[in-house]
């Protein structure tokens, strides 16, 4: 039986159990994303810059990066033509839950978020990292906590509505935090003095690294602000069964190695830029 002779069973199968049981409203009004997607031809993916999960060329505006590759292959799959819809990470949750899209990428798993979506399975894993100018007098080698930072003087810059600002913003109380829209931002935040350290993936700091090894650092604090997966963001409202396609074609992707391998292509590409 074919990959997608097994989608349509799925949604076939889950019609029927809506149409044969009396069950409550709310399980009624399902969304069978995947038959949607079929019949419209495209499935929509919303994406915000997080090098190298999601990268935006700045001169031709096309989008690629490993989040992304996965989802192209995973389009191929079931049959759909992948459209990007480039929005923001503060509004990558609230537009994916107003339909402006069908999947969020590259959305960290947190308690806050999955009140709000539901969440594929975890294709990579999440740190937050501390990047900064070696040369700011402002940091020291014993600088190794959230703590060390949060201090009158400092200016922490944070990706707004991003993992770094909702992990971050609850435990500082002294330094300046500055939200910003998108990893380029804050770089650059680092580079013109304005923040002293910018909170958010590790993963993003390792390509600023190996881009600008003459200067640039990062910082993973002990203990840990946060660790964890990231994955594909979908709404409420999306039937479980859709969700299990999904995570059964990842969990192959994973188990191959070919995420991995995705992912090493994409920093590979990215520093030799």
């Amino acid at each position: 039986m074919s990959f997608m002779t097994n989608v349509k069973t799925i949604a076939a199968a889950a019609a029927l159990a809506v149409a044969g049981l009396a069950q409550p409203a709310a399980a009624q009004e399902k969304e069978s994303l995947w038959s949607d997607a079929l019949e419209r031809g495209t499935l929509r993916v919303g994406v915000a810059e997080a090098p190298p999960h999601l990268v935006r060329d700045p001169k031709t505006g096309e989008w690629s990066g490993f989040f992304l590759d996965v989802m192209e292959g995973y389009g191929d799959a079931i049959g759909v033509e992948i459209e990007v819809v480039e929005t923001t990470w503060g509004n990558m949750v609230a537009g994916l839950q107003a339909g402006k899209w069908d999947i969020s990428s590259a959305l960290n798993r947190n308690p806050q978020r999955a009140m709000a979506i539901n969440f594929s399975q975890p294709i990579w894993n999440y740190e937050i990292g501390l990047l900064h100018d070696t040369r700011n007098p402002k940091i020291s080698a014993d600088m190794t906590s959230l703590a060390d930072f949060d201090k009158e003087g400092i200016t922490i810059a944070v990706m707004q509505g991003a993992a770094g600002d909702l992990s971050i913003t609850p435990q500082v109380k002294h330094a300046k935090i500055i939200r910003l829209d998108g990893a380029n931002e804050g770089r650059l935040a680092i580079i013109s003095k304005r923040a002293d350290v910018f909170a958010t993936d590790s993963d993003i700091h390792r390509v600023t690294i190996l881009q600008n090894p003459e200067w640039a650092a990062q910082i993973l604090p002990q203990p840990a602000i946060a660790k964890q997966g990231v994955a594909y963001g979908l709404r409420k409202n999306v039937a479980l069964d859709d969700i299990q396609v999904l995570d059964i074609y990842l969990e192959e992707q994973i188990a191959t190695g070919a995420t991995q391998r995705l992912y090493d292509a994409n920093i590979a590409r990215l520093t030799a830029e």
